[in-house]
């Protein structure tokens, strides 16, 4: 009892006694995990688990030497920084050795781990952990409730309560993965392959995190990380795990570039663009050969958990820096995790170029806020003075500082760097996020808002520098522009589908697909209204910041339709500012209300049974087969350079390995759907082989014919449906025909060329 009184009476710890306490307990451990990671690498000792310990090692080390030398931060910024830093530190290292060849990434990784080892052994940074929170360390122990033990017994209950149902939602989750439904996918995705189980863990999780939200006490900090954690996990990662390998088709050239950096140890920037643009990819590889995968398909499918993760804590550590109420930044860190259904964290550049675009802001918002010009000053003034914002000031006044309001942390040189060198690892990574980054950072920079004026300019001239020597290829092989129309940049057509009809209600897979655009306008539609209510209570600066940042990307569809994929991008790069706006429109008031705490509970469900139905529905479009991936090996394995390929163009992953090259010569694949309708229904090997002399006169012709292609070419009516049974009963009784690859579902012929 003495010890417990001892402990309620001692004054709170300072944040630099805490660091000197705590510094070297922590340094200590981390060194002792850097060495036996570099020894680990060097090794190449692997194993999943091993693998693990590396990849957290190496991301935490480096990052953690110039995090721990930096002023207090917020601890959310804290952990994306580290990650951030790591990251643009092994990009930097990756291309060097690429791009000149000298390929040795474990050397590198463990010198690197070591040298951030030798830094926090001899040099210690003057922070721990105790001192990156948000205001000062609290110290002593919560006073023990009077009355004895029953309402202690009832406090406890009632605290143990919401964790017993986390973990009752991740049973049912497991159990729900377990008993999924394994058959071919119909247009309705995995949405009836889903047992009741699966469901009901995804309406725990989002009421758990909705109601810590609304509660009037909200929940712990802890409590809100695991609730919200966990919701992105059940959300994000389900289909991966339901899938034996990575989803998306397109996924699988992003793998055959990592392989082949792996394997070769260097770029060839005369292949594709990918090799023009070679930052995540070299990342990848090198990361791949420290944690001792040689095959970015062991390790990709984790992609999307990853990023979505990543994400959602960036925008977490944004919202903080906007706004201290904790309703504010949960609510928007839940927004984007609901709103995001575009399905861009696969694996893939723009996926990691969007992480960085994100710390840059971070950084930007948390060290370079300054006094706009003043142009600017005088622009805003006009909103404060406005009737419409006095009338509703001087009815409903709120006393709530913005951030422009509060100064910025210090430390702007350090972060000046930071974003120059994150905007350079985008533009060497990714075509597209560099320019959307300056479109929302670069007014920014030029109207004062952030400072210094010139990292505008900074900003815009990296990407123009590394686009220039690249100008005569991009626009020789795509074009710089598509066009100025923006409605043509933006049009959308869903593909037909044969309706389902429930009595005199139609509904198909593609009336489930119109509901992205249902919960993409409502996203926008209540952002607009919450900036509109910030400005009416006079909050003008940090919401024209906000607002402008969200406004931003749509003036990219003024000049790119980005192969039709511009309009996504333009709603991912706008959905964190306009989940901010949403959080705004329900919390910007005074006090919390019954009219706010129901308007953001449905709000925040509707989204998460919109997010629901959008993201599972089109599954069979995104599916890949593990027997599908297991061809294009062997075939990437047996093929050589000139071999001619037959496909019917579905989407089957051709490019799978490190010789995806082959298949980019011209005349290399062709598509069983031009010979047919060549052929116009005389078919006959001859005739197929006759066709292959016309147009390579290859050595070596391969046909693939699956399951896949023959269900695909009936469904989307790409030739008669008798055509292709009909060429493979052929090719395996030809004369010079030889089955040279067979799975359950696959199988490849080959044959000469007649010459």
């Amino acid at each position: 009892m003495a010890l417990l009184i001892r402990n309620e009476a001692s004054p709170p710890l300072s944040p630099a006694r805490a660091a000197a306490r705590r510094p070297r307990y922590f340094d200590a451990v981390l060194a002792l995990f850097g060495l036996a990671a570099a020894i680990l690498i060097l090794l190449d000792i692997g194993g999943a688990p091993w693998a693990a310990f590396k990849l957290v090692v190496c991301l935490a080390l480096p990052g953690w030497v110039v995090l721990s030398r930096l002023p207090a931060a917020d601890r959310a910024s804290r952990l994306v920084w580290t990650v951030a830093a790591s990251s643009a530190v092994y990009t930097t290292l990756a291309l060097a050795m690429a791009w000149t060849g000298l390929w040795f990434p474990r050397q590198v990784a463990a010198a690197v781990v070591l040298a951030a080892v030798g830094f926090i052994v001899l040099k210690p940074g003057p922070y721990s952990p105790g001192a990156f929170v948000r205001g000062t360390a609290s110290g002593g122990s919560r006073p023990r409730v009077a009355g004895g033990w029953k309402p202690q017994v009832r406090s406890r209950a009632k605290a143990a309560l919401p964790w017993l149902t986390l973990a009752a939602a991740a049973a049912l989750w497991v159990f729900g993965l377990a008993t999924a439904g394994r058959g071919r996918l119909d247009d309705f995705g995995l949405l009836p392959e889903l047992p009741l189980a699966w469901y009901v863990a995804v309406g725990l999780v989002v009421g758990m995190c909705v109601y810590g939200v609304v509660a009037r006490n909200t929940f712990s900090t802890l409590l809100m990380s695991v609730s919200v954690s966990s919701l992105v996990v059940v959300l994000y990662s389900t289909a991966g795990l339901l899938a034996a390998v990575p989803r998306f088709p397109w996924t699988y050239k992003h793998i055959a570039v990592t392989n082949f950096i792996t394997a070769t140890g260097h770029v060839d920037p005369s292949i594709d663009i990918y090799n023009r643009w070679p930052g995540f990819f070299a990342l990848s590889a090198y990361l791949g050969e420290v944690m001792g995968y040689r095959n970015a398909l062991d390790y990709a499918g984790w992609a999307e958990t990853g990023f979505a993760l990543v994400d959602a804590v960036l925008v977490l550590a944004i919202v903080r820096t906007i706004s201290d109420r904790v309703r504010v930044y949960w609510t928007a860190t839940l927004v984007f995790t609901l709103a995001n259904w575009v399905n861009q964290n696969y694996y893939a550049p723009q996926s990691y170029s969007y992480s960085l675009y994100l710390a840059m802001c971070l950084i930007a918002l948390s060290f370079l806020r300054g006094v706009p010009f003043k142009w600017m000053t005088g622009f805003e003034m006009r909103i404060r003075k406005s009737r419409l914002v006095q009338r509703v000031k001087r009815q409903r006044p709120v006393a709530m500082p913005g951030i422009w309001e509060q100064p910025a942390s210090p430390g702007q040189l350090m972060a000046c760097v930071a974003i120059l060198i994150i905007q350079a690892v985008i533009v060497v990574s990714h075509q597209l996020t560099p320019y959307l980054a300056v479109l929302g950072l670069f007014p920014l920079f030029m109207s004062g808002h952030f400072r210094p004026r010139w990292m505008g300019p900074a900003i815009l001239a990296i990407p123009l520098a590394y686009f220039i020597p690249n100008l005569a290829y991009v626009s020789g092989k795509y074009g710089l522009f598509s066009g100025f129309n923006i409605f043509a940049n933006t049009g959308y057509r869903p593909p037909p589908t044969e309706p389902l009809t429930l009595g005199t209600w139609v509904l198909s897979g593609q009336t489930l697909a119109h509901l992205a655009v249902v919960l993409t306008l409502a996203t926008g539609v209540l952002a607009v209204a919450g900036f509109v209510r910030r400005l009416l209570h006079g909050h003008v600066r940090t919401t024209l910041v906000v607002a402008w940042l969200a406004f931003a990307p749509t003036l990219g569809l003024l000049a790119q339709s980005y192969g039709g994929e511009a309009r996504f991008r333009v709603f991912l790069f706008a959905l964190p500012w306009l989940s901010i706006g949403v959080a705004w429109l329900f919390w910007s008031g005074p006090v919390r209300t019954r009219r706010t705490v129901v308007g953001a509970s449905a709000t925040l469900l509707a989204m998460a049974m919109l997010f629901t139905l959008v993201h599972f529905q089109p599954e069979a479009d995104y599916r890949v087969s593990k027997d599908d991936v297991a061809a294009s090996q062997w075939l990437d394995v047996n093929t050589n350079p000139g071999d001619l390929v037959f496909d019917t163009k579905y989407f089957f992953p051709l490019l799978v390995g490190p010789n995806y090259p082959h298949y980019l010569k011209w005349g290399s694949v062709s598509s069983l759907v031009d010979y047919f309708k060549e052929a116009d229904g005389n078919i006959s090997v001859a005739g197929l082989r006759a066709y292959a002399d016309h147009l390579r006169g290859a050595e070596n012709n391969y046909v693939i014919v699956t399951d896949e292609q023959k269900r695909d070419a009936v469904e989307k009516k790409r030739f008669e449906a008798e055509y292709l049974p009909k060429l493979e009963g052929l090719l395996e009784k030809g004369v010079g025909v030889e089955n040279v690859f067979s799975n359950d579902t696959v199988r490849i012929y080959k044959f000469k060329s007649v010459g």
